[in-house]
């Protein structure tokens, strides 16, 4: 009998011991979010989409990392990987190539995005850099400025060049001078090559450009966008006009853009005027996308955003958190898959009730409702929206919707509601690798500083 006991005793050693070691071996939350930030936002970029002839990145890519015929090169896009790869260098500095590849990408800027008659970054030049010479090419963006400047003081807080640095100054002065309202506050959007002002008038007079519905409006995107690229720029820079400027966009995003109920008002005339839907139904019918409906992720991205810049400016955090925290609780409340995780594309208010327009997960609202998600947990730990469930919960949503875990990097959306995107393009001009290596970064450094595996 007591040869039988310790025979089962061993046994049962034996097995606890094999439990602990494959508990012990399991991936912890960090290490899933690594295992994702390497294998499909970094390494499937880079150096794939370096343009070792033509200079810049390479744009469009199919679903199995195909090189696509049409390399047209973007400023929003070019920008955006300096930014990123800056970053990268920033969280793993033993990758020397990624500091590389920023100024791979920071002479494009330079030498081919930068007009060099009148200033300012032009919206889109052809594979080889060139501008086509028609009249809504030449015209420039606010939108697409912004992001040059936020991807450049990236770059110079990596690389300390101050031609750098003379640079991204002459783009900010040019910037704040000719697209900054000097009235009313804040940014327009639609600039003509010389830098001055489109008026919605405009419209009237035939001009005409695939995006024409916003002509003459300052609007949500570009705003929200204009106060990241100043805070970065802020950083590096602590010019007092800056910081102004940076002020005065936080101000205009938390206050004249916020809707009490927690979320983002979107069209404004230049006197902050919002404008009514049926305005926007006017000119381009009935399309959501065209009038003031509920954007998910911009929202939970502009609570991270705000307090960042809060951060940036040296205000106490108490000061935005009440505000930041809502845009995070409407979402969920509101735009949320309660079942599987994930932010819906857009709703709208109507009658009152939340009325969910588009059902499908765009991956870059996934990826910044993973990073504001984390950090909301780091500061309200015990909150009734459990945060950190509701993070896991993105993050296996993420995991098993929006990885291609056979070509490796994210579809455009969740495979749950639209299928058709495993066949869909990897990156394209308004797809790149920003967000979700932002994303990434952030909470794999928020999971380091708490402890927290």
């Amino acid at each position: 009998m007591k040869k039988l006991i310790l025979f089962f005793v061993i046994i049962i050693s034996i097995s606890t011991k094999c439990s602990q070691k494959k508990i012990d071996t399991e991936p912890t939350v960090k290490d899933r979010l690594e295992l994702i930030l390497n294998e499909n936002s970094l390494d499937p970029w880079y150096p794939r989409v370096i343009d070792h002839i033509n200079g810049g990145y390479y744009s469009n890519f199919a679903s199995d990392w195909t090189k696509m015929e049409n390399q047209e090169k973007f400023i929003v896009t070019q920008a955006r990987h300096v930014w990123t790869l800056s970053k990268a260098y920033e969280f793993y500095p033993e990758r020397t190539e990624y500091k590389d590849f920023a100024h791979h990408g920071f002479e494009f800027l330079r030498d081919h995005m930068w007009d060099q008659e009148f200033g300012g970054f032009y919206q889109q030049v052809d594979s080889v850099g060139n501008v086509p010479q028609t009249e809504s090419a030449l015209d420039k963006r606010a939108y697409g400025n912004a992001f040059a400047i936020y991807g450049l003081a990236a770059y110079y807080n990596i690389s300390g060049d101050e031609e750098v640095l003379d640079f991204v100054i002459q783009a900010f002065n040019w910037f704040d001078e000719h697209a900054r309202d000097h009235i009313n506050g804040g940014y327009y959007q639609y600039l003509k090559r010389d830098g001055s002002f489109i008026p919605r008038s405009a419209l009237e007079e035939g001009y005409n450009a695939s995006d024409s519905a916003f002509v003459g409006l300052k609007d949500y995107n570009s705003s929200i966008h204009i106060l990241e690229a100043f805070t970065e720029l802020y950083k590096v820079w602590p010019d007092e006009i800056v910081k102004d400027r940076l002020r005065e966009m936080y101000i205009v995003v938390s206050e004249t853009m916020y809707d009490e109920r927690g979320f983002l008002k979107l069209y404004f005339y230049p006197d902050w005027t919002l404008v009514q839907d049926e305005d926007m139904e006017a000119l381009m019918g009935e399309r959501s996308y065209y009038t003031n409906h509920v954007t998910f992720g911009h929202d939970v991205e502009t609570a991270f955003l705000l307090l960042e810049a809060a951060e940036a400016l040296g205000m106490q955090e108490n000061e935005i958190l009440p505000k930041a925290k809502l845009f995070v609780d409407h979402a969920l409340e509101k735009g949320w898959d309660n079942e599987k995780g994930g932010f819906y594309e857009m709703g709208k208010y109507i009658d009152g009730e939340m009325k969910i327009l588009d059902v499908g997960k765009n991956w870059w609202a996934q990826a910044e409702g993973l990073n504001s998600l984390l950090l909301m947990h780091t500061l309200f730990p015990n909150d009734p929206h459990m945060y950190y469930d509701k993070f896991m919960l993105q993050l296996n949503y993420i995991d098993t919707n929006l990885i291609d875990h056979q070509h490796k990097g994210w579809y455009s959306g969740g495979i749950d509601h639209n299928p058709e995107l495993k066949n869909g393009r990897k990156a394209q001009i308004w797809k790149g690798n920003y967000h979700t290596a932002r994303s990434l970064m952030h909470c794999i450094s928020m999971l380091e500083k708490v402890g927290h595996e």
